[in-house]
Order: structure tokens, then sequence, then C-alpha cells
């Protein structure tokens, strides 16, 4: 086997468009180059061993997430301990904000910040001539000096299509037997929040923060995916899938669906995510109709006015509630997180927030804290004001509010296995009622047990939300009363509602196992799913 060239390095839960689409470009070039899979800090020792083992000249680390750049450069260190001596890059969002902290271990020789297919086709044919590093746009590394050197970025390419089709190797995931595939179609968003990593990633950069892939390209990637390795159910994993006005969303979208028919595409089911100002009535049913949209992942964020305001959002909870009142209203699958702990919440944001939830039972809706992401605005201001905690990559903060803080440390605590696990209550909710929508997507409403699965799975998701709500609401009451002066009294509440929603999420659980099995049983058991997964004719 030739050494290779490049092999790039990141998550891939899901497929991971970054170092997929990293390998396309090394390829188009003419280079050999492959992925790596490293999901946790348990992955390093063996993924240290087949970087060594393998030995190509550069390995690419896409540190994409802050709260796991410790694991990466942990990974660096570990392969120069098993005596790699080839080039270590790091790319991502991470060496973007912090690309000091990435290169200080002296395991990683160079960050390269922002998008990465253009710069690091021209870090490999110079990997052995530093002198050409300094024409490399967004390329850091230490000086000889140990000063670091940082070019500034080009501006953002404008021409996505120029951008090479993520590498797609090995079977595709299945949902309920479909096979799923993510893809993007554009990168960016329109929105300004205070709190985003992302929106800070495209806004230090020259050139427009939001940008499209045209959709003659996406309608020939999909229909490519779908008839090639038999996709049926297409995540786009966009920011946003939808546009600030409702008409350039129909115009761009109606143009995807077209293109899909005219390569002769049968039916299928599309993911994506919108904020709430995007929503109107009438485009998702529309669109559910014309592209197969079937899920939506809606930026809620926080229901409190104050909450809102504070995450810099530009939107309000009216339209909030009439963006998943639209879900609910035609057809799509609609789900959010919550941001409830923010720095500046009180007990009536909370209490709001809680509102907000009664008001959609039957939406699966997890909540946590906002993280306070480094370059982001909240970040600035919390630093600024002196109550910002930096630990390495970690960031850290104290919420203002003495109530809401004690309302978070016990949440923090019992909540912990629900909410903030990636195999938890909260998430298994949402991928339940996601599995339930394709069902509802793909099967005729006649199919035999179909309606009275549905049923018992949209109980479910009520009796488990209001679990939830109702766990929080007393969390909220113990914490405006008296008793919560008693340390004492905390912690007894604490381990109480702990105890309780881990014994009683366990059997929730469980019962969500069940009913998901009868779920797989009915599709493939369906003719009507056997029909979904047949090639389309005229292809």
């Amino acid at each position: 086997m030739e050494r290779p060239v490049a092999i790039f390095v990141g998550a891939e839960l899901e497929d991971n468009l970054s170092i997929r689409t990293l390998a396309a470009a090394a390829r188009a070039a003419g280079m050999r180059a492959s992925t790596e899979r490293f999901d946790g800090a348990a992955d390093t020792a063996r993924v240290a061993g087949r970087l060594a083992a393998q030995d190509p000249s550069l390995v690419g680390l896409s540190m994409a997430f802050q709260h796991r750049a410790a694991e990466f450069v942990g990974l660096a260190a570990a392969l120069r301990a098993k005596g790699y001596r080839g080039h270590v890059c790091a790319g991502g969002h991470v060496p973007t904000v912090m690309p000091e902290e990435v290169l200080a271990s002296g395991a990683v020789d160079t960050v390269l910040s922002h998008e990465g297919e253009e710069g690091i086709v021209a870090l490999l044919r110079a990997l052995d001539d530093r002198a050409a590093w300094t024409a490399i746009p967004a390329l850091g590394w230490r000086g000889d000096d140990g000063a670091l050197r940082l070019n500034p970025p080009a501006p953002a390419r404008r021409d996505l299509d120029a951008f090479p089709l993520p590498v797609r190797e090995g079977p595709l995931r299945r949902h309920l037997g479909l096979p799923f595939v993510p893809l993007w179609g554009s990168r960016g968003c329109y929105g300004s929040c205070r709190f985003c990593a992302i929106s800070t990633f495209h806004r230090l950069r020259p050139g427009p923060r939001l940008r499209f892939r045209s959709p003659e390209s996406v309608a020939a990637e999909m229909a490519a995916l779908y008839h090639d390795l038999g996709a049926r159910i297409f995540c786009f994993h966009d920011e946003t899938l939808f546009l600030p006005r409702p008409a350039q969303t129909l115009e761009r979208l109606d143009a995807i669906a077209a293109g899909l028919r005219a390569r002769g595409v049968g039916r299928l089911a599309v993911v994506g995510k919108a904020r709430p100002d995007a929503i109107e009535p009438g485009l998702l049913g529309h669109l559910r109709e014309s592209l197969g949209l079937m899920r939506l992942y809606v930026g809620i964020e926080n229901w409190s006015a104050a909450g809102l305001e504070h995450l810099g959002r530009g939107v309000t909870a009216g339209q909030n509630a009439r963006a998943l009142e639209a879900c609910r209203a035609e057809g799509v699958y609609g789900c959010y997180n919550l941001l409830i702990f923010e720095p500046e919440t009180t007990l009536e944001d909370i209490t709001d927030n809680i509102r907000g939830m009664e008001r959609f039972p039957d939406i699966p809706v997890n909540f946590c804290r906002t993280e306070a992401y480094t370059g982001t605005p909240l970040w600035t201001d919390l630093r600024r004001e002196g109550r910002l905690r930096t630990e390495g990559f970690a960031t850290d903060y104290t919420l203002r509010d003495p109530q809401a803080r004690l309302v978070f440390r016990i949440v923090r605590e019992a909540f912990r296995d629900r909410n903030f696990a990636a195999d938890g209550l909260a998430n298994m909710t949402m991928s339940f009622g996601y599995e339930r929508q394709l069902l509802r997507h793909f099967l005729p409403a006649g199919e035999r047990r179909l309606a009275e699965l549905v049923a018992e799975v949209d109980a479910l998701i009520l009796e488990i939300n209001a679990d939830t709500r109702n766990k929080l609401a007393r969390v909220v009451e113990f914490v405006g009363s008296p008793a919560s002066a008693d340390p004492a009294a905390v912690a007894a509440t604490t381990f109480e509602l702990a105890t309780e929603i881990n014994v009683g999420g366990a059997a929730l659980q469980q019962r969500l196992l069940d009913l998901r099995r009868e779920m797989n049983l009915l599709a493939e058991q369906s003719g009507a799913w056997r029909e979904v997964l047949a090639p389309a004719p005229g292809r």
C-alpha cells in the first residue's frame, strides 16, 4: 500500500463533511488522502497507532468543537510519542479563534483558519518549503523565535460549486432501514446571534457571511446519491436551509426539487434547520409536498423575551410560536433546543421558558446552558466584565442572578444524564419523534398498525415532555421558597430529584426502546417501505 500524503481526522458520529471535503480537495489535486474517525478521548491510542503506522506526510485535525479541543491536542501529543515526525495541521473553528493555544503544545505544526480546501492543498505542496508558507492565506505557525505568525485570510469564496464534493466511502447509515446521508448546500448564516460560534467563524474574514451552492449543483449531487448509493433521507448540515425571505426560500428549494424530478429521483425525505423568522404559514406544507421536507430543527433557543434579547436572536417569542405552530399544522416534524441558562437569566425568565414548553407539549425539546465560545460577542462581553473564567480551551462563567444560579446548579446535577448525555432521554426522544415521522412520511395512511403505533409514540412523547417540565418547575418552585437558603435542603432536593429523574427516566427509556423496535418491525414488514427502497425508474 502506498504511503498516504494526508489523513484528515475528525468525529464521525455522522458523516464528517469537513474532513471528507478536505480529503476530496487533496485527491482532486492528485494526492492520496483519506479520513480517520476520532469520536472521543477513548479513541486516542487506537487512532494514534493507526496514524503512526500509515505515516502520512500530513495529519489534519478537524477541531470544530471547543469542548473537544484538548482531546485533539492530546491526540497530536500521543502521535508524536509514537515517533511520528510528519506534519500536523489543525483546522476548524477552534484554531481559527485560538491559534496560539492550539500551537502551544508543540505537537501541532500549523493551524489553518476558516475554510481549508484551498489552503490545505497549498500547504501540502509546500510542506518542506517554509518560505512559501507566508503566501498561504489563513495559515499560522510559530517562527524560529517562537512568535506566532498568522497570515490574513483570503475573502470568502463565493463560487461554492467549485469546491469538490465530500468523499463517500463505505455503506450509508440507515434510519429505520432507509439509507441516510448528510450534505451541505450553503455555508454561514444570516443571523448575528451573540453566542454563536458559527456566526463568529464566518464573520472573522472578508466577504458575505452566507453563501449558497447553486440549486443545480445540489440537485445533481442528491440525484447521484439517490441513484448510485440508494440514499433516501437527505440531511442538510447547513446552518440554515431557509433564506431570510420566504419567497427566496421557495425559489431556491423549488429549483432543487425541479432538478431532482428532472433526474428521475423518487420519494425522499429532507431534514434541515431554519430560524423562526424564516417560516411563514403555507411554506412548510408546500416544501413537504415538493421537496420531501419532513423534519426541521427550529432555532427557538429561548421563550423569554429578555432571554432572546440577551442572546441577540433578533426574533420574538411570538415568531418562535408561529414557527412551531406551522410545523405542527403542516405535517413537518419540528424540534428544538432551549438555552435557558444564559448569563443574565432570572427566575422569571426560566418560568417563561417552562410556559413556552407547556404551549407545545407534543414537541420534543432539550434545554441547557449557553456556552461562551471564544471570540463570540457573548464571550467578549463576559471577559470585559471580568466574569469569564478560562482554563486551557475551557471557558466558564457564573450566572448573574443568584436564584437562577441555584436553579442551574440543581439542574446540572439532577438532569445530567437526561439532558446532557448524547444517548440521554432528551436526545433519544427527539430521534424517537423523528423515526415516527419517517413512518408517517413514507407509509400510506391506511397502512396496518400505523395509526395505532403513531398514537402510542405521540402519547409517550407527551408523557416524557410533561415529566421533564414538571421536574424543572419543581426546581424553580423550591428555589423561590425560603427552604432554598438551607444548604442541607438544597442537597436533599437535588438528590431526590436526580433519583426520580434517573429511575423514572430509565423506565421511560425502556418503553421508548420497545416502541422503537415496533417501528422498525413495521418498516421491515411493509411492502410500501420496500417500494421506497426500490430503484426509481427512468434513470
